[in-house]
């Protein structure tokens, strides 16, 4: 991963992933700033995938992970604009249903009440 932004905003933090989420350093710094926001009281995680043309089994665990540990919180983890390889990637590993997908960053904090 080249880049990871975090923004944290109320009860909710936004994940922008930018570069591939694989097994390593990428995976290590996602799965670190997703237990970040949720021990800081973020439990409405807002993951835009937008800028992630890869995805592995590692980074496919981490992204099902950090939903089931936000909803443990009583919280949710959303994705905004999923990267077509990410999109089908989802879908033929059968998770795509486990997520609501937003077109915009906007959409996904509405709909976590933010």
């Amino acid at each position: 991963m080249d880049q990871l932004d975090v923004l944290q905003r109320g009860n909710t933090c936004t994940l922008r992933v930018k570069g591939r989420l694989v097994l390593g350093e990428a995976l290590d710094r996602f799965d670190a700033a997703v237990q970040q926001a949720l021990e800081s009281e973020h439990p409405f995680l807002i993951l835009n995938l937008e800028a992630m043309p890869l995805i592995d089994s590692s980074g496919i665990g981490a992204v099902v992970n950090a939903l089931v540990e936000a909803k443990k919180l009583g919280g949710d983890a959303k994705l905004v604009n999923p990267s077509p390889f990410a999109t089908r990637t989802f879908k033929m590993v059968h998770i795509h249903n486990l997520f609501q997908v937003f077109g915009t960053e906007a959409d996904a904090l509405a709909a976590c009440g933010a």
